[in-house]
């Protein structure tokens, strides 16, 4: 139910085993299918079969003799094989022809874990959030609290509209932990564009947050939230936390990483899409400690402008020419996909970090790909860190952007939005880390 879930599985694939041949090192290896999806599957591992992650593989499936595809191994373990498709995914078609040939006992198989699997998630939020509401409370002891939202599809994942009748407004989805400090995520029963649309549902909600957890700490905004809190007229001040400190952090720190790969090491320059935002603009600054030039594109914007800056420039532009010859891309845009918009004026060989949300989809990656356009998404990590249940599409351990300035002020309360300089420093000496990986293809 959440905004920054990402994207859902879209295809039945549970325990669905038909037969498979790889083709690798001159050696043909008869096994089978544990899961297929779109953009993969996970094979069982022959015997005495090594195969070293990075690999590609050619795959054929005998029961389809037309169907065959390149994989990379993504990951090798003791009983099975991860393989990702390379530069190619399954159509509805194909996945139905491939559901098709398994038994029919491990359709219905399929059918049912996926269908127990959605009830018990249910049944779990209700009992969390009825029953157990208390229990849950008590045992959390919760110091911050996640406040997030969702539209309608993510609404009907987590309860019925039945059970929302018996529930809080304000519903516990997930536990929480940073080294030793304990939170909850929390979902309003507003729907994303009622939030969006009436300021008095934005006023509603966070009063009850507060007022059904008054010795919290401090309480992080999920994605376009502070928007709406300040569209409401309501001024964003403790226990409240806008959250753009981290998700700042968490970009500088990939632009950082983005410029020591050594095809980009070259590199002077970085244009972010979607400058002209509330984060945006403030991402072009910080970036100039970092690049000579960083273009702020944003179709916003009326007129070019370059702006000096104690360590760099700032080009605020709308002008698709001035992303001729730019290789790095932080992409920041309302919707990932408005990146298409601008894929003929983006050079072959460049990257494009994805912070969007929703982000970049796969088909629209598909089409940046053909381009040589390469994109990755951008997340934040943190070894002690541990969300249960994870988010869907997301590592247990991997964090959001906005969250991450709640728990570095958890630490160190004094620093303020002025010294974004000194955040960094202590988000980095608390072992918070910005990482770039490749987007999930469901």
């Amino acid at each position: 139910m959440i905004r920054m879930h990402g994207e859902y599985r879209r295809h039945l694939r549970s325990g669905i085993r038909v037969p498979v041949v790889l083709k690798y090192a001159n050696h043909i290896i008869k096994t089978i299918s544990l899961d297929i999806s779109a953009g993969g599957l996970r094979l069982k591992r022959p015997e005495r079969v090594y195969i070293r992650p990075g690999e590609v593989i050619d795959v054929n499936f005998p029961d389809n003799a037309d169907m065959k595809v390149a994989a990379t191994v993504a990951y090798t373990g003791k009983s099975h094989i991860g393989l990702q498709f390379y530069r190619r995914r399954f159509s509805e078609y194909e996945l139905n022809e491939l559901y098709g040939a398994a038994p029919t006992w491990q359709r219905l198989t399929a059918r049912s874990k996926r269908a127990l699997w959605k009830s018990s998630r249910r049944f779990a939020v209700f009992l969390a959030n009825t029953y157990l509401r208390s229990l849950v409370h008590a045992l959390a002891r919760p110091q911050f609290l996640f406040a997030v939202y969702g539209n309608k599809q993510q609404v009907g994942s987590y309860f019925t509209p039945g059970m929302a009748k018996r529930m809080p407004s304000n519903v516990v989805l997930g536990f929480i932990r940073n080294a030793d400090m304990r939170g909850l995520m929390v979902a309003s029963q507003f729907l994303e564009h009622e939030l969006q649309e009436d300021p008095e549902k934005v006023r509603l909600y966070l009063d009850r947050l507060q007022r059904d957890y008054p010795n919290v700490q401090r309480i992080a905004l999920v994605g376009r939230l502070p928007n709406f809190v300040m569209k409401a007229g309501m001024e964003i001040t403790e226990p409240l936390v806008e959250g753009s400190l981290g998700t700042r952090y968490m970009i500088w720190d990939v632009a950082r990483q983005m410029r020591e790969r050594p095809q980009y090491s070259q590199q002077t320059s970085i244009v972010v899409l979607g400058g002209a935002g509330r984060i945006g603009n403030a991402v072009c600054q910080d970036l100039t400690g970092l690049y000579d030039k960083v273009i702020g594109f944003d179709p916003r914007y009326e007129e070019d402008r370059e702006i000096a800056t104690d360590q760099g420039t700032v080009l605020q532009t709308s002008s698709p020419p001035h992303l001729q010859d730019e290789k790095l891309y932080i992409s920041l845009t309302h919707h990932g996909d408005a990146v298409l918009e601008l894929q003929q004026h983006i050079t072959p060989g460049a990257l494009i970090a994805d912070d969007t949300h929703p982000c970049i989809s796969l088909t629209a990656r598909e089409r940046l790909q053909e381009k040589q356009i390469a994109v990755e998404k951008v997340v934040l990590s943190h070894e002690e860190f541990l969300m249960w249940p994870r988010m869907p599409a997301w590592n247990n351990r991997d964090i959001p952007g906005c969250l991450v300035e709640a728990l570095v002020l958890l630490r160190q309360p004094g620093i303020g939005k002025s010294d974004f300089a000194a955040f960094c420093q202590e988000a980095e000496f608390l072992g918070f880390a910005g990482r770039l990986v490749s987007p999930r293809n469901e």
